[in-house]
């Protein structure tokens, strides 16, 4: 009996709610202190008062009102008056806890929903930024292989003239010594035909003296002969003629000495001519191929200066493209860690932005106990609206005058009326045709 009174003792009475928020703080022995960055108030124990709780309590002093004049008056008549106004209660209890649940699904259902959009933003951020970093990549990897292809072009374009110049500078030189070989066998066949001619000359000159010296001997034997033959005949004509012989031997020797010497003289002259052009055109030939070899050789130094310059000039180029290139990546990349630490601060601000919104729905919701959580200003007037008559019929009784006072100086419900409308209550002049009353056969 004594554990039963003290449970009892234990039960909240009338109106079952008291607010304990501010109460105990902790144990005193404990050591730890906490600095939290978000405090969070602690969720109330005990359910606070309410309109309702001052509705329950009127029922309950009500309850214990109509159970005294239960046992009075009788039970059947009380008992069906007490279950319908039960079941009309628990009727409203029930649509109240069940639009509570609503409530509670749809706030979850939306904080889901809020969460699987946050997922899918953070998830498209990640993907877009991933996205921008292998396009950059791939850009990077092109210009690399680009520049390096352009080095191998400029490598295989430098070994070809390489290789090229060698081959004009072998194939120049093998002209070089088949030109020499050439202008040796030219001279030594122009040697050997002078030569050849001279010597056909000189034999020619010789079977002419050998000639001109038979024929003369057969003149002067034919002279002697018929000398001979007329030698008997005049001795003195003989001598006369023998004479004469002498004489013209005398003279035909020199004149034959002369025309020998003469030959001899325009043979030597025809073989210095003939071996003065020979010279003459081998030195023009050697000065005109000499000065070709010195033009084509200065063209050719020419062309490779023209050509290094060029290079020069080139590599000076690509170099400051090069370096633009890579300020043009540096910039990007700078703008894309610029870009990069924007978004993160920004999806930083946005979470402590978010954290503060969560932060200030959680102490909003921790200050109120849970069953008071469908329970605002705005709910409490219209329930209050609703419920005036026994607000209304509570304080007339005097129950609890200072709570039921609150409750109904509320004032009255407006619906879904706007108190400030935008258009103001006409004050105008009303026409006299409105004043008149509709017929009511026209109405029916």
């Amino acid at each position: 009996a004594g554990r039963r009174a003290s449970h009892e003792d234990r039960l909240p009475k009338p109106p079952y709610g008291v607010s304990l928020v501010g109460g105990d703080a902790g144990s005193e022995r404990s050591c730890v202190q906490v600095r939290p960055k978000f405090p969070v108030p602690a969720r109330p124990m005990l359910k606070a008062m309410d309109h309702w709780d001052l509705l329950v309590a009127f029922d309950g002093m009500k309850h214990k009102q109509e159970d005294d004049a239960f046992h009075k008056a009788g039970k059947v008549a009380s008992i069906a008056k007490c279950k319908g106004k039960l079941d009309t209660q628990m009727e409203e209890v029930n649509a109240l806890r069940e639009a509570e649940a609503r409530e509670r699904r749809q706030e979850r259902a939306d904080m889901l929903a809020m969460v699987e959009e946050n997922k899918r933003l953070s998830q498209a951020e990640a993907d877009a930024v991933e996205a921008q970093r292998a396009e950059m990549r791939k850009i990077t990897d092109e210009m690399l292989d680009g520049i390096e292809e352009r080095r191998r072009k400029q490598k295989a374009r430098s070994k070809r003239e390489e290789q090229q110049m060698t081959d004009w500078l072998n194939n120049e030189k093998q002209r070089k010594q088949e030109q020499d070989r050439l202008q040796a066998e030219e001279f030594a066949r122009k040697c050997e035909k002078a030569k050849a001619e001279m010597q056909a000359a000189i034999e020619e000159a010789r079977r002419k003296k050998k000639e001109q010296e038979e024929a003369e001997r057969n003149y002067v034997a034919d002279q002697q002969k018929g000398m001979d033959d007329k030698e008997a005949a005049n001795r003195a004509a003989v001598q006369a003629r023998m004479d004469q012989i002498e004489r013209n031997c005398a003279t035909l020797g020199a004149e034959i000495a002369g025309r020998d010497a003469k030959a001899e003289r325009e043979l030597q002259e025809r073989i210095r001519r003939v071996q003065e052009e020979a010279d003459r055109a081998a030195k023009e030939d050697a000065e005109r191929r000499k000065n070709n070899h010195n033009r084509r050789t200065r063209e050719m130094l020419n062309t490779l200066g023209e050509q290094c310059k060029q290079r020069l000039e080139q590599a000076v180029a690509d170099k400051a493209d090069e370096a633009k290139q890579a300020q043009l990546f540096k910039e990007q990349y700078e703008e894309g860690l610029a870009k990069d630490k924007r978004e993160a601060d920004a999806r930083r601000q946005a979470r402590a932005g978010q954290d503060e919104t969560l932060i200030h729905q959680m102490r909003a919701q921790l200050q109120v106990h849970s069953k008071n959580f469908g329970i605002t200003g705005a709910t409490q007037q219209t329930d209050v609206a609703y419920n005036r008559a026994l607000f209304e019929h509570m304080h007339s009784e005097g129950f609890m005058p200072e709570l039921a006072g609150q409750m109904l100086a509320h004032g009255p419900h407006r619906g879904k009326i706007d108190p400030f409308p935008s258009v103001g209550r006409y004050e105008g002049p009303i026409h006299p045709l409105e004043y008149q009353e509709i017929d009511a056969q026209i109405c029916g």
